[in-house]
């Protein structure tokens, strides 16, 4: 089992290092890391939580098929305004997984004082990509670089951060309750992205657990391990 990141080590690093306003920086955005944590955990949970209580309030013994039956329209509406919250909350999740990386690479980028000096990098050139070639050209930080660049190497990372680019920039990639009429999948309702083109490529409808679950779960390992690795670098750095 990990320990947590022992965050007030490394502000006090640093301290020591490179002063009280560098310090600020990471813990700007190390604040943000765990905001952007808090914030993905919290529509995750609410859009299934919608589906759960639309789910238990309206279709207990109906098929899906059947709000097209009310002739109130009331279902129907129900039904539009449950879709509508729940998809809000599943993109604005993915989008909040999908800044980590970027935030986490800040961090590292501040923390290892590599914005100091005349080769810092211009504010929007800050990335992942460009924060690990540069820790990489830095024997104490190597190992901080190494990791870093395993945070866009998930198996489903892929098709998170071209939603969530497709979701910014061109158009939402919608939500939709999809039902199993096999009785082969474990859950008979589960709300799903749909699918989508970006650059040529096909990313197949997901469910939204299937798709925002491993990716989380797998950076809240990734956050803790490069908290350590950091803490170490920046110790040997110092000696």
């Amino acid at each position: 089992m990990l320990t947590p990141w022992h965050l007030d080590e490394t502000y006090g690093l640093v301290k020591a290092a490179l002063g009280r306003d560098q310090e600020s920086l990471v813990r700007e955005s190390t604040r943000s890391v765990l905001d952007r944590q808090a914030f993905a955990r919290y529509h995750y949970h609410e859009a299934l939580r919608l589906s759960k209580s639309f789910e238990r309030t309206y279709l207990t013994r109906n098929l899906m098929i059947d709000l097209h039956g009310d002739p109130t329209g009331r279902v129907r509406n129900a039904f539009e305004q449950y879709i509508v919250k729940a998809g809000a909350h599943a993109t604005a999740a993915a989008q909040s997984i999908h800044a980590i990386p970027d935030i986490l690479a800040h961090v590292v980028y501040f923390a290892a004082g590599q914005n100091l000096g005349p080769d810092g990098l211009p504010e929007r050139k800050v990335a992942l990509p460009s924060v690990v070639g540069r820790l990489r050209r830095k024997l104490a930080f190597q190992p901080v670089g190494d990791l870093l660049f395993t945070a866009h190497s998930g198996g489903l990372w892929r098709h998170l951060a071209a939603l969530a680019n497709v979701s910014k920039h061109r158009s939402v990639v919608r939500t939709s309750l999809n039902e199993d009429w096999t009785g082969t999948r474990e859950n008979r309702r589960e709300l799903h992205f749909s699918d989508f083109e970006r650059e040529g490529e096909r990313f197949p409808s997901i469910s939204v657990t299937s798709l925002l679950g491993p990716e989380f779960d797998r950076l809240s390992v990734l956050i803790i391990q490069l908290g350590h690795q950091l803490n170490g670098s920046l110790r040997a750095n110092a000696g």
